[in-house]
């Protein structure tokens, strides 16, 4: 009996050269991500001239701060999934326009009070797009570059943090506060038109969802030779099994075990983040540091999340356990937290503690988005990098929310750098145990088939120890 030819969608774009049309897509969400960082360090890097206009604290504005992270939370939890039943290309979009719009009518605030609603609702659109730009990078790669697409796009997200920052130093003195909050709204939404005309849908969604004659033209613009003109079935390896994308399906026996060590990993590590990074303009700037000088340091530090993260990312494509690697760099990430507490009374010597702070904290934690994109099969992984976005953002507003009563109980600048030491060494441990239960979660899935919960996608290769 002859057996019907079909075409292996993931193997063809492993398989493939990397294709223009690739770098194009994972282009677009790079753009994307750029103003996602941005958007997403909007206020910490505009706290201090907004406290001085309005005549109060910067420990004040912690509430605008943390209602944009709690609808970062709402967004990754409930609209980012929705990426793996409506597609990753209209969530993506719709919340580019969600947190352009919202970002922009800050400009017209008078007052915190009339503040927080909007960074709220901007918030639920950072939340949806950040998770489905790391799993639209992650299936536009071949496995051979994941990782560094990943890491790169989430470096993209620390140079629009880098470049914000010096867009705020420069303009800021000159036009106002209010001047961020117009580049940081009219941009995302310049972007649109060329999103609506260059992001194309996944292949991995398109097959998925039944729609093989879309799904055939794209791969042909990734490889036409593996494609072909005949219309051969095109089939996906990590299957639904009759399933529907659903955060139940990531806590089942076989899933729970990763997923729960994965949500250990971004909440500390998003903590860790979104504690220095939220305030670390207002802690050296209440540590006696010019506003210039706080500001430059915030900057010093995303630009080592962008050079951190790619340069994490290519390593980590070369191992075959990039985990244990990923809890080395926690571990560096902490050693370089003791040193700027102890170097905030030298400039060159703080820039280049923060400068490596960004590289392995940030940009390690880039790098473990990458392997979570790795762990979940394409039909559920925005529904997985939903739920661990909308953790780590639980981390995000526990984080600047510590650092806000820390500074408003004037605690030093170096016990509360000192305090994020903790959650790096958290992190590390937490990366170090990722190799041991994804193996093991693997094996139980081959060795029960009654259990419909969904198959881990590459994760046995990927991080067997």
């Amino acid at each position: 009996m002859s057996i019907s030819p079909v075409l292996d969608v993931q193997q063809i774009i492993d398989d493939a050269p990397f294709s223009p049309a690739q770098r194009r897509s994972i282009g677009m969400v790079m753009a994307i991500s750029v103003f996602i960082g941005f958007d997403a360090l909007i206020m910490a890097i505009s706290a201090p001239a907004i406290a001085e206009d309005w005549g109060t604290t910067t420990a004040s504005l912690t509430s605008a701060i943390v209602a944009s992270l709690l609808g970062m939370i709402i967004g990754g939890l409930f609209l980012a999934p929705r990426a793996d039943r409506w597609g990753r290309r209209p969530v993506l979009i719709g919340g580019v326009l969600l947190f352009g719009v919202m970002t922009l009518a800050v400009v017209a605030v008078q007052n915190i009070d009339q503040m927080i609603p909007l960074r709220f609702i901007a918030g639920i659109g950072l939340g949806a797009v950040m998770p489905n730009t790391y799993a639209y990078g992650a299936e536009f790669a071949p496995k051979r570059r994941r990782a560094t697409a990943v890491t790169v796009v989430g470096a993209s997200s620390a140079g629009g943090g880098f470049v914000g920052g010096l867009l705020a130093s420069a303009i800021i003195p000159t036009f106002g506060w209010r001047s961020v909050f117009v580049l940081g709204g009219i941009l995302p939404l310049l972007l649109i038109p060329a999103l609506l005309r260059w992001l194309p849908e996944t292949v991995q969604f398109l097959t998925l969802s039944g729609k093989d004659d879309r799904a055939r033209a794209l791969l042909r613009s990734i490889d036409r030779d593996a494609v072909g003109p005949v219309d051969v079935p095109l089939v996906m390896q990590d299957h639904r099994r009759g399933e529907k994308p659903s955060m139940k399906l990531l806590f089942t026996r076989r899933l729970a075990p990763v997923t729960l060590v994965l949500c250990v990993v971004f909440f500390n590590a998003v903590l860790l983040i979104l504690f220095l990074m939220s305030w670390i303009p207002s802690v050296l700037t209440d540590a006696g540091l010019s506003t210039g000088h706080a500001v430059a340091a915030s900057a010093v530090c995303n630009l080592g999340a962008m050079f951190g993260g790619v340069g994490i990312g290519i390593m980590a494509d070369r191992r075959r356990n990039p985990s244990r690697m990923l809890s080395i760099c926690f571990t560096i990430a902490a050693v370089a937290i003791v040193a700027t507490a102890l170097s905030i009374g030298s400039i060159v010597v703080l820039m280049v503690s923060v400068f490596v702070v960004g590289a392995f904290a940030i940009g390690t934690q880039m790098c473990v988005n990458a392997v979570a994109a790795e762990i979940y099969p394409s039909w559920l992984r925005a529904t997985g990098m939903g739920v661990l976005s909308g953790v780590d953002r639980v981390g995000s507003v526990v984080g600047p929310t510590i650092g806000g009563a820390l500074l408003a109980a004037h605690v030093p600048a170096k016990t509360i750098f000192l305090l994020a030491v903790v959650p790096a060494i958290v992190a590390s441990i937490g990366m170090a145990a990722v190799r041991w239960v994804a193996p093991r979660q693997v094996e139980n899935l081959m060795s029960d088939s009654e259990d419909p919960t969904p198959e881990l996608s590459g994760a046995g290769d990927h991080l067997r120890p």
